[in-house]
Order: C-alpha cells, then structure tokens, then sequence
C-alpha cells in the first residue's frame, strides 16, 4: 500500500485509486480537485489527528480509520461501498451538521465500537433501516432507524448532555412523564416518519430515574410547541442498567431532541420489530435467537458482535442455532464460559440480492 506522510496532502487535480489500489494518509487531506472514487481503498493512519477539508468533496469507495487521534471531517466525506472502523473516531462538529460521514444506499460498515465509530454527524439515504454508528468520545451510542419510506434521507449524532438545559423542561400536559434524562441525547434528521431504537448502558443511569423498565419511554422536544412530547414504546429489552427501546412512528424534523424519559405509570408494550431477547435458562422461551423471515431465502450469512465490535459469532445459512455461545469458528474467547449478558448488535446477509437486516439483542442470563 502506497503511504503519505506529511503535514498536508493537497489535491489540485484528478485524483484516482485503481482496482486493487490502496492509498494510505498519515496526514491531512485538503480536496480542491476531483476525488471520486469508484473502486478502491483509502485509508487514514497515524497516532496524530488529522482532518478533511478542501472546497470539493472527496468521494470514498472503501474507506479504513485506525487513527489513535481520529480524523476531522471539516467538509462532507461520502463512502459508497465499505467503512472499516479499526481504531480512532471520525469527528464531525455537533453543533454545525453541514460536514458529516455520508453513507449512500448501498453502503455499510463493520467494526465499529467504544474505540472507533463516528463522533458527530452521519448521513444516510434511500435505505428502510439503518443503525448509525455514532458515540461521544468514550462510547457508541447508536441509534437505529426504521422506516416504511423507499425514498428517504437521515442524519443523527449522540451528545453525552444535558437535553433539559438545552432545550428547557417543560413536558406536554396530556404526556404522562414524570422525568426526562438529563445526561444524554440524539439528534435526529430527516421528513420521512420512522421508528427509532435508542440503547441504555450503565452511564445512562435510567436506574435513578426509574424503578421498572417498563415505565420507560422514548421523547422528543417539539420544536413548535417547545415541549417534551412522549414519543411512545413498542419494544424494550433489557434491564435498567442496560437495554435498549423503541419508539412508535414520528417524524424527526418536528423535534430537535430525543432521549429517555419515564412515564408516571407502567406501560404494557409489545414485542415488535427486528430487536430480540435471548434468555438461554432451559425453560423453552427465548433460548435462542429465532428469525423467522430467514426462512424466506436459501440463503443467509449471521455475524454478531458485542458491544465493542468484536466478533463473537458467524456462521452461513443460520437456522437459530444462537444460544449465547461463541461459535466453532471464533478462536479470541473461551467457549467454556459463553458470552456475557448484555447487548449484542448482529448483522444477517441474505441472498443473491445481499440484503441486510440489522438489530440488537439483548443476552439476558
């Protein structure tokens, strides 16, 4: 692989990776020429941050981060085909979404974890679900999407902040909340209506805001009525010290904000979606990861990773065969001991046409 190392790496003309071709930077990269790749890895290496800029936007087919400082995106960057997330952020401001990682439809990613995902702003268009890989410095905090729209445009980021100090506390009257969270938040872009699923880990502290899992809920700030309105749930798995839940449909661009808040009484909620409870105990129910629609194709492709984005368990024409093991092929854990509680997010490649579906589950022992 060819390597650039100095302080700025400035293109004024056509710059082209070829098939097979692999471009690497140790330094800034400043685009004021043609950079649209269709074919082709660049990456970005080094132990100091370095950044995007230029006046014309570079155009990424596969793209690899193992930056210990991460990389500064100070203009829109697009990836049309693979991210490789192996160490360090790609940060965007949170203040200003206008440069941000894009994601095209046929995009995707992998790797990503609490040590490499984006810390800022992400894009994404035309897809029906979506997780974005997003977190704060210290953790990934993703948000997942869904949507019944062929035709669609979404932005998010996580902020670990005060959403009530930004926003004020004032809930709707008719909301039934008793609390909202005032420690973290996602923003949330887009027109078409979607259902989103948000995670809980032990920073979150929704142990002190609520008593049981099922009076939590999913709220939004409405940017008219200058309210905190309840967004409602129709899944939550987990526990209070760590889960995730899913909001019944709305659409973004009426809110500024969205987190967790706690309703005055339990809420019965139902089941719904591509996000699953897997309680390996004996007992017949949820012992193991059961997917019905995967037996619609002839053939799929399961992976799971845990929640720093190692892989824990792959295997070709899966038929529900999880049951909070590793598998066979995974050699960097024990299998003796099985995997640990907690949230898992996995990916599932179906078919000739290489569709995808993603999700968490929650492994609960």
């Amino acid at each position: 692989m060819p390597t650039i190392q100095a302080q700025n790496i400035r293109n004024f003309g056509d710059l082209k990776i070829h098939q097979s071709g692999k471009l690497g930077f140790f330094s800034s990269l400043v685009n004021d020429g043609t950079f649209n790749n269709t074919i082709g890895l660049a990456g970005f290496y080094g132990d100091v941050q370095n950044s995007i800029s230029g006046s014309i936007q570079p155009n990424f087919y596969d793209l690899e981060i193992n930056n210990d400082e991460g990389i500064f995106l100070q203009r829109t960057i697009e990836v049309s085909n693979n991210t490789n997330f192996v160490f360090g952020n790609i940060i965007t401001e949170k203040y200003n979404n206008n440069s941000y990682l894009y994601f095209s439809a046929t995009s995707f990613y992998n790797g990503e974890s609490d040590f490499s995902k984006v810390d800022g702003f992400v894009a994404i268009s035309d897809v029906q679900s979506f997780i974005f890989p997003i977190g704060d410095e210290t953790y990934l905090r993703p948000l997942g999407i869904s949507t019944e729209e062929t035709l669609s445009n979404f932005k998010s980021a996580y902020l670990f902040e005060d959403a009530t100090s930004d926003y004020n506390q004032i809930t709707s009257k008719d909301s039934k909340l008793s609390r909202i969270s005032n420690l973290e938040y996602w923003i949330l872009e887009g027109e078409s209506s979607t259902e989103i699923t948000i995670g809980w880990n032990e920073r979150s502290s929704l142990h002190s805001m609520a008593s049981d899992i099922n009076s939590l809920t999913v709220v939004g700030f409405d940017k008219e009525l200058r309210e905190w309105t309840n967004l409602g749930a129709i899944d939550i798995t987990g526990n209070l010290e760590e889960g995730f839940i899913t909001s019944m449909t709305f659409t973004p661009n009426l809110f500024s904000a969205l987190t967790f808040g706690v309703l005055e009484d339990k809420s019965p909620v139902s089941h719904k979606g591509y996000h699953y409870l897997v309680t390996p105990n004996g007992d017949g129910i949820n012992d193991f990861l059961f997917i019905p629609e995967l037996s619609d194709y002839d053939y799929n492709r399961m992976l799971i990773f845990d929640r720093n984005g190692l892989k824990v368990f792959e295997q070709e024409n899966y038929t529900n065969e999880f049951n909070g093991d590793v598998s066979s092929n995974i050699q960097a854990i024990s299998r003796k001991t099985g995997l640990a509680e907690g949230i898992y997010f996995y990916q599932i490649e179906l078919g000739k046409e290489n569709l995808n579906i993603q999700g968490f589950l929650y492994l609960d022992r």
